[in-house]
This record gives C-alpha cells, structure tokens and sequence, in this order.
C-alpha cells in the first residue's frame, strides 16, 4: 500500500492511498465467500458458486460495493497509523480508481490535532487573592437559611408586598376572554415578578374574599406574540393572604440540619463551608486566569470538528440547566426569539476558547509528563461509585474505556493544573 500526505492546512491532511490488485484479492475473496455460504443458488451447494455465478446473482454493483466497505476503513486506518496523525474527524473519502484487476486508489481528508508550541508558561505569574469569610457573609447565609425554612400563616389584613396570596383571576380584550389567562386558587408571591409588570403592584392593599378589576399592558418582548405589547383586563378575587414567618436563630434552629448542636455551631459550620466553597472559587479563578494567559501566547488553528462538538456539549448542560427550572430548550428558544442555530453561532466563541484551552493543557501535561497512575484511577472510581450509591448502572459505565479514557483525562488535567498553580501563582 502506497500513501501520499498533502496537508491542507495546519490541522487538515489529504491521504491519497493506492491498493495493487494484489492487496485487493484477500478483500474480494472474502466478500465472495460470505456471500456465497448464504446464497441459495441452483446447481450448487452452499458456498460452492464460483464467484461471478455469486456476482451475478447479487449483482456487480452490490458485490463490489461491499468490497469497499471491506476495504476502505482497514486501509484509512493503517494509512493514519503508517503516517502516525492524531485525527479528531471522520475522513471524507473520494474513490478515485476501482477495478478488480487494477487496483484501488482513494482518496481521504481528515482533520488532525495540530502541532503546538508552547511558550515558557513557567514565567507566566498570576495573584492569588486571599480567601475571607466575615460575620456579615455568616449573616447573611443565616438570614438566607432562615428564608428558606420560613413558613406562611395565614392573616387577615390587607395584602402586603412578600406576602403570598391565593387569587383567582381572569384576563380579557373588549370582554371576550383570552386563553391562558384563567386559574383559580392560584398561589404567587406578591412582589416576586412572577406575573407581567403592573399584576402584583394591584394586588396589594387588597383584601380577602375582594374582587378588583385593572389592566395590564403586556411587554413588547413578551414571550407569547399575540399578547406583545397588548393591554389586557384582568378580574381577580382575593382567596386568601398569608404572612411570611422567618423563623427565629437559636439551637432548636440549629438542630434541625442534624449534624449542630447549637447556634454557634451552625456559625461555625457555615463559616467553614463559605470558606471552602470560595477556596475553591479562586482556585477556579486561578485555573482560568493561568490558561487564558498561557492560550494567549499560542497561535494555533482549532479544528472545527472539536469546536461543534464542543458547542454539542455546552447546549446540552444548558438544556439540562434549563430543565431544572422546569423550562424546555424550546421554550427558552421561544421566549428569547431565537433559533437553535442562532444559540449555537452565539456558543461558537467560547467554544473555540475551550477547546484552544484544551489542547494547550494536554500539550503541557506531555511536556511535563504528567500520568494518571492505575491506582489514581481505581480511587476516582470508587468516589464516583460511591457518590451514586453503588449504582449497578454506574458501575457498568465505569468499565467502559470512553468512561475510563475520560476519568484518566480529568485526572491528568488536574495533576497538570495543581504543577502550573505552583509554578505561576505569586
């Protein structure tokens, strides 16, 4: 097997890898007895047909379409291997000559890592910022807690902003009532802009059992087109209106996140767990500040195949993000006025930064060396294991090699993170 490289660009190659007949022949003579064993063909046993009674049977074109799919990938492959690329796309193939007799010539482009030289990142030096925690942060988590247990009874004034009330109401033009715009019983937060602007504002100094009617002009943004910029008259009849009551901060307070005894406790342990999410913030911020500034440095073609799959993988957190707040992706689409397409162009930047990013550490964790040893691999497994329960599930996936080859890579980028932290960080 011949192979000719031309490269394209930094990051893209075309092979052009030419097959004698006699490279050939293996090919076509096992296509000829797969399909033979399985052929019912008159005069003959299975498997007996000579082959051009099987490539009549089957058709010329078939037979030697399936010589090709035979043929081409273990030839790409070994072209790849024999010109030692890192490819990162699947090759666009292009036959240029097939004949039985004359041998095969294709021809396949493919995009490959590209060849990155690093700047001497040793000298790069960034700040570390000193990690505080105050008694107002412990406040206001406190406060923040106390928000979160706080319960609603129910009184008998007039509603008041915070308040949570129960209306019913419904939403009409010129008297003729309009979809979607009717419920009863319905629980809000007065002042918590769950409504279109102008709805909560009404309802306060209302009482119970009261009916009122008001308008309300829909923003021009609005997610729903029909109602954009419309005006719409609302009745609404106040069912009920209850207060909010944060509870008080003392021991039995404390007691109830089972692991403090007491107020100073529950201080103590916020105090530690602010401190360590912020550790860890700036540690964030660290990793960040170093490889923008290192990535600054390296000129480097991104292949594009990395870029979208990149944009793959941030579309689908977002979605799942969005799904945690009980939102569709194509609800978020709707309500933004925008197209998947249009989403995905705006992710394009970031994406491209990332995977630029990605490849300067890899570079970097080969130029230091850096190794995910068999029993860091076997420990992060068991964390991960650990964390899901002893799912049965999870622990199928953690014997697969993609799940494995990940695991090995956020290891290696890690280790790779904590030797430029010491080597930068001033």
């Amino acid at each position: 097997m011949q192979v000719n490289k031309e490269e394209i660009s930094s990051i893209k190659v075309k092979l052009t890898i030419d097959l004698t007949e006699a490279e050939l022949k293996p090919h076509i003579e096992k296509v000829y007895k797969d399909l033979a064993k399985n052929l019912k063909i008159p005069g003959f046993r299975p498997g007996k047909a000579p082959q051009f009674v099987v490539e009549r049977e089957v058709g010329q074109d078939k037979f030697y379409a399936e010589v090709l799919d035979a043929v081409l990938p273990e030839a790409y492959y070994n072209a790849i291997t024999k010109e030692k690329l890192i490819t990162v796309s699947r090759p666009e193939i292009k036959v240029v000559k097939f004949a039985p007799t004359g041998g095969l010539t294709f021809e396949a482009t493919v995009e490959t890592l590209p060849e990155i030289t690093l700047p001497d990142y040793k000298k790069i030096k960034v700040s570390k910022k000193e990690v505080k925690v105050t008694d107002k942060d412990i406040k206001e988590d406190l406060i923040a807690l106390q928000e979160r247990y706080a319960e609603f009874k129910e009184v008998s004034r007039k509603a008041a902003k915070n308040d949570r009330a129960e209306i019913d109401f419904e939403g009409t033009q010129k008297g003729t009532p309009l979809e979607n715009t009717k419920a009863e019983k319905y629980p809000i937060v007065i002042g918590s802009g769950a409504f279109v602007p102008g709805f909560e504002e009404n309802l306060i100094g209302m009482s119970k059992g009261e009916d009122k009617t008001f308008d309300v002009t829909f923003p021009k943004d609005y997610h729903e087109k029909k109602l954009q910029g419309q005006k719409v008259t609302f009745k609404v009849k106040m069912v009920s209106i209850s207060e909010k009551v944060l509870p008080e901060v003392n021991d039995e307070f404390a007691k109830k996140f089972g692991i403090f005894k007491n107020v100073k406790e529950l201080e103590e342990g916020i105090k530690k767990n602010l401190g360590e999410v912020r550790t860890m913030e700036e540690r964030r911020r660290l990793e960040e500040d170093i490889m923008t500034k290192i990535s600054e440095k390296v000129n480097v073609e991104v292949p594009e195949t990395l870029v979208h799959q990149e944009i793959h993988r941030m579309l689908h957190d977002a979605e799942a993000n969005l799904q945690q707040s009980g939102i569709t992706l194509e609800r978020y689409l709707e309500m933004t006025k925008k197209t998947k397409e249009e989403m995905e162009s705006e992710m394009e930047p970031d994406a491209e930064k990332r995977v630029k990013v990605g490849l300067v550490l890899s570079k970097i964790a080969e130029a230091e060396n850096v190794k995910a040893a068999p029993k860091e691999i076997e420990e992060e497994k068991k964390n991960i294991l650990a964390s899901s329960g002893g799912s049965d599930e999870v622990k199928k996936q953690l014997e697969s090699h993609e799940v494995l080859h990940q695991i090995e890579n956020s290891i290696i980028s890690k280790k790779t993170i904590d030797k430029l932290i010491e080597y930068c960080v001033k």
